[in-house]
């Protein structure tokens, strides 16, 4: 399932609107987070490090923290977020990178 469909299956079930919405969601739902994260990211939305460009969330090794940023040509470009709460990173990332409010 591609990301894209997931999210709108999401959005038609649960009407989410916001990112706190889409992050209480996951908070709730671990199966849902490894959804999310599995689906195919052919929408530039990435958790782990590659060298494609689009939005990541990469969390520390540590797990500690979670970066959320934009990438291009394998650097950095902006938009560099750093969240201690997964849910909250991920859900930052989908809405940032537009995918949630695309068509």
């Amino acid at each position: 399932m591609t990301l894209k469909a997931l999210l709108n299956q999401l959005k038609t079930e649960h009407k989410i609107t916001s990112v706190a919405e889409l992050a209480a969601l996951l908070a709730r739902d671990a199966a849902l987070v490894q959804q999310i994260k599995q689906a195919d990211a052919q929408y530039w939305v990435n958790f782990s490090k590659q060298t494609f460009d689009g939005w990541y969330c990469v969390t520390t090794p540590s797990n500690a923290s979670y970066h959320v940023y934009y990438q291009e040509r394998g650097q950095h470009c902006w938009g560099e977020e750093v969240f201690s709460d997964q849910h909250l990173a991920i859900a930052t990332v989908i809405f940032q990178s537009g995918l949630f409010h695309a068509e």
